[in-house]
Formats: C-alpha cells, structure tokens, sequence
C-alpha cells in the first residue's frame, strides 16, 4: 500500500467513526480531510507528515463523534423505538393466532381465555430480549447498559399493570429471553432454535411446577414451541434493524 492509499485508508476510518448519519456531510467531511493532505503536497513524505499532524486517529474520530453526537443517538434511539413496536406487533399476531377459537354455538371468532396472559408473556420476552439485545452489544458500553435496564424496568412495570397483572410472570420472561439470547451466540441456526426450545420448555414446566399449576410437558412444549416464534422473529427484527441502522451511516443520503 503506497502512502496515498494510506492517507485515503485514514479519512474513511474518520468519516466512519464520526457516525455521520448524511451522505452530504460524510461526503464534506471527506474533501475537507483531502484538502489537508493535498495542500501538503503528494510525495510520501509529505503525507507521513501530515498524518503526523493529524494527531492520534482516536483523538480525531472522538472529536468529530461529539460534533454529530446528538444526531447519532436521536436516530439510535428511533431505531430501537421502531424495532420493538415491530418486534412486539409480531408477537401479538404470532399470540392472536394462535389463540383464536371457533365459537361453535355463535359461529364467531374469539380468543382463548389465557389470551391476555400469553400475550403478555410474549410482550414482556420481546422487551427483555431487547433489552438483552443492547446491553450485550459489543464494544459494551456502560451508559447504554444502564439506559436499557432503566427502561426496561419502567416498560415491565408498563407490561404488568396492562397485561399480566403479576410480577412472577415479568421474572420469567427475563428468565427466556436472557436464555434465548444466551442461546442465540451458540452454534448453527438449528441448534440455537433447538436448545432455545428445549431452554423455553423446560422453564415453563418448572415455572408452572414450582406455582402448583397443572402445566404437563406437553403443554410446556406447546407454549416453549410459541415464545421460540416469538424469540424468532424478535431476533430477525432487531438484526434488520440493525443493518438498516448501519447502512444509514454508509449509504445514507
């Protein structure tokens, strides 16, 4: 690599961290940084020698990160936003679904007694798997950890007065979804699946034991089989999001 491609290696790894979510300002950005080498001249001593007056490259990024600061985090927090209204519409259809029933004698449509319980459970695993979602999220980051335990503590309280009007309820979905997430890192796609299942099951019959409520294994793998669509989906939504958020910053206008 000659000194040219070192230099233009440079101000992309200055556009990219700065988190600049428009395609005109990345753009600006980047003629300023070209200015800088090409009033210095082209010879490879010029360019080390303006490298050097850079600075550290971590200084820089970090300088023009703040400049942008606001903007990246008001977009991050719409992101997250949009994909757990996404993620928690899933699960509501998946629940719906599946709890729909005949009524025979009316020849209507209804939804089975547990529904709201159900749908709860779901709303609260998708919430939980989020919040999972972004404290895990490498680098780790201690203000957003604290950020997104905050709020899910505030949306499980959310949860709990508007569905399932009990804090054990809200325990287990914390239980699945940091078991699902813990699942979701190891192996193949069929093994995450697989031993999420087999995690959800298992802790919806000993959930159900330890309460004395008649829950058999069948039952169990029949509402694990539901939370792992549940888990599915939430997971696909927040890695779309994810790269629809990342490619703001690359191809964003």
């Amino acid at each position: 690599m000659d000194e040219r491609d070192t230099a233009a290696a440079f101000i992309e790894r200055i556009v990219a961290g700065a988190h600049i979510p428009r395609r005109a300002e990345r753009d600006d950005l980047r003629r300023e940084l070209w200015t800088h080498f090409d009033e210095t001249g082209t010879s490879p001593e010029a360019i080390q020698a303006a490298l050097r007056r850079f600075g550290a490259e971590a200084m820089v990024t970090e300088s023009l990160r703040r400049v942008y600061r606001h903007e990246y985090v008001f977009l991050y927090l719409a992101k997250i936003v949009a994909s757990v209204i996404a993620s928690i519409a899933s699960a509501l259809l998946i629940q719906v679904i599946v709890n729909l029933r005949m009524n025979t004698d009316a020849a209507v449509w209804r939804l089975a007694p547990r529904f709201p319980h159900a749908a709860g459970l779901s709303v609260a695993v998708v919430i939980a798997l989020v919040t999972a979602w972004e404290v895990g999220r490498r680098p780790f980051n201690r203000s957003r950890a604290i950020a997104a335990i905050a709020a899910y503590a505030a949306l499980s309280l959310l949860v709990q007065l508007v569905f399932v009007h009990n804090a054990g309820a809200l325990v287990t979905a914390t239980l699945l979804a940091v078991l699902g997430y813990l699942c979701s890192k190891l192996g193949s796609r069929p093994a995450q699946v697989l031993l999420t299942f087999g995690a959800f099951a298992l802790t919806q019959y000993g959930a159900h034991l330890m309460l004395r409520v008649t829950f058999g294994p069948s039952r169990a793998m029949v509402a694990a089989a539901v939370l792992v669509a549940v888990w599915s989906s939430t997971v696909v939504i927040l890695t779309r999001f994810d790269h629809a958020f990342v490619n703001v910053f690359e191809n964003g206008a």
